[in-house]
């Protein structure tokens, strides 16, 4: 297995990074507090916390609170300028970047961040293209624009090798990650964050109420496995005709295969591409899911077509495990519970019956394998203010490695300080927010610590979008309807194939 698909070095720091990943408008952001930093420069924004907006209230509560942050380590300039940025989302709004943002736009940085929106997928690709070619590209993107080596061959990006010092105390320990991301001895995009990929997302309630082994219980006891995650679903299932093992999607598919050590395809940065449809090792794990299929575990649409984290929320008690991002699921299955319409009936302080725990450990591996993501920026080719994103790009790795707001940030999230409604309607009441299980954060934080595990990249979905699509079709097939995946991919692997081609030099 190449180092492009296994490297060890992640960061420490950037093993335990805070940034939240799920989707903008369903998870709150925890509450601001002091982060109080002794190295100089700092930089003091305004921050407050808030959960999904209710219309009914005024924004204004009372725990607006100053956050610091060290700049030392990468001083700014105060001079940052305005910084065109294109997205399918607002990264100032987005509890992924909004302090970053606030810090970027203070006197500090003298930054201003123009915002234009587009649609995220084709579209996005289409726009962005259309920019460059008309000498009006934006300075900033988010890694979705990437598609490595699909677009990262297309000349769509600035190489900047020049502009950022991976030897540095800042970059080094991201230094395998922003290197697996290269090609032909180019860099592209320094990601300034790892994250956690897919889980396996349950109900702590619906696993007492049926006698079963918690898997968070089998994970920290070493005996996480396919054998012990299948026989447990079919433990569940024995029990009534209404239940329901997993709920699988193409996307999340892959983080089993993972498990493996393998992907379905391997693109390496001198060029090498290795398509491994055909693999021993992908192979197994899809016959593996083709049993689970066969045996009826797997989901059936009973709740539709899509299991939403808000819908498991509702039907956990006859499904066992669902595969969306952990901290989303987490969040939002817990919000759809405790804090419905109406400030009067929501649940405070009380930890969510929801957990998560990595896909099973592969029985057959040499190492304990997962998926993993990243977060990051890339500056489009003719961006006329490169000086400005690149200062951003060094904001949010600051940002990550700072220990003090490492820190802070759990406290916030187990041991979140209320908030109340200053004004409108609720003014007065208590604000719901989500209490985190102090084992659930930790384990969050965990399954990105490369001592736990050896991380793996699926580059199947790095090509163009019908690839990704047609891949899909071709995952599903085997999980929803049971189909031979030695026949669907034998006769897919010629398609990938030429689809690869012309990425080969």
């Amino acid at each position: 297995m190449s180092f492009r698909k296994k490297f060890f070095a992640c960061a420490a720091a950037s093993a335990m990074i805070l940034g939240l990943t799920a989707c903008d408008e369903e998870q709150p952001i925890s509450g601001g507090s002091n982060a109080a930093s002794n190295a100089a420069p700092v930089a003091s924004t305004t921050t407050q916390a808030s959960t999904t907006i209710d219309e009914n209230a005024a924004l204004d509560m009372t725990d607006k609170e100053n956050k610091v942050i060290d700049t030392s380590a990468c001083p700014p300039s105060g001079n940052a300028g305005t910084v065109k940025y294109l997205g399918f989302y607002d990264i100032t709004s987005d509890q992924k970047g909004t302090e970053q943002c606030l810090i970027f736009q203070s006197e500090l940085y003298g930054g201003t961040i123009d915002y234009t929106s587009v649609p995220f997928g084709t579209a996005f690709y289409d726009k962005l293209a259309n920019l460059i070619a008309s000498d009006d590209s934006p300075d900033l993107v988010t890694k979705d624009a990437m598609l490595y080596p699909g677009n990262v061959t297309k000349n769509l990006f600035e190489t900047l090798d020049d502009r950022f010092d991976l030897d540095s105390p800042l970059w080094c320990d991201m230094k395998d990650v922003v290197d697996s991301f290269s090609w032909q001895g180019k860099h592209y995009y320094y990601p300034h964050r790892t994250t956690t990929k897919y889980c396996l997302n349950y109900s702590k309630k619906t696993i007492a109420d049926n006698d079963l082994t918690d898997p968070y219980d089998l994970y920290k006891n070493g005996e996480w496995t396919w054998d012990a995650w299948r026989e447990l679903m079919i433990e569940f299932c024995d029990k009534s005709d209404d239940h329901v093992g997993v709920y699988f999607t193409n996307d999340t598919i892959t983080s089993f295969i993972a498990t493996t050590g393998t992907t379905m395809i391997n693109v390496e940065p001198d060029g090498t591409i290795s398509n491994n449809f055909l693999s021993a090792d992908v192979s197994r794990a899809m016959t593996f899911m083709e049993g689970l299929c066969r045996d009826g575990l797997t989901y059936g649409k009973q709740w539709g077509d899509w299991v939403s984290p808000q819908v498991f929320s509702t039907c956990c008690d006859n499904l066992l495990f669902t595969t969306t991002e952990p901290e989303w699921t987490y969040i939002a299955a817990t919000e759809n519970q405790q804090n419905p319409t109406g400030v009067d009936n929501d649940i405070f302080d009380t930890v969510s019956e929801f957990s998560f725990v990595p896909f099973p450990r592969d029985p057959l591996a040499d190492k304990y394998y997962t998926e993993f993501d990243t977060f990051g920026y890339l500056i489009p080719k003719g961006a006329k203010n490169i000086d400005g994103a690149v200062e951003f790009i060094n904001l949010n790795r600051l940002y990550d490695t700072d220990p003090e707001i490492i820190a802070k940030v759990r406290e916030d999230h187990v041991d979140p300080t209320k908030i109340y409604f200053e004004k409108g309607k609720y003014a007065g009441s208590e604000r719901w927010q989500m209490k985190w299980g102090e084992h659930e954060y930790d384990l969050w934080r965990e399954m990105c610590d490369p001592t736990k595990f050896t991380f793996v990249y699926e580059d199947a979905y790095g090509f163009n979008n019908e690839f990704y699509s047609d891949i899909g079709v071709l995952l599903m097939g085997v999980v929803e309807r049971g189909e031979s995946w030695a026949q669907t991919s034998a006769e897919f692997s010629p398609v990938a194939d030429g689809v690869i081609a012309p990425f080969i030099s």
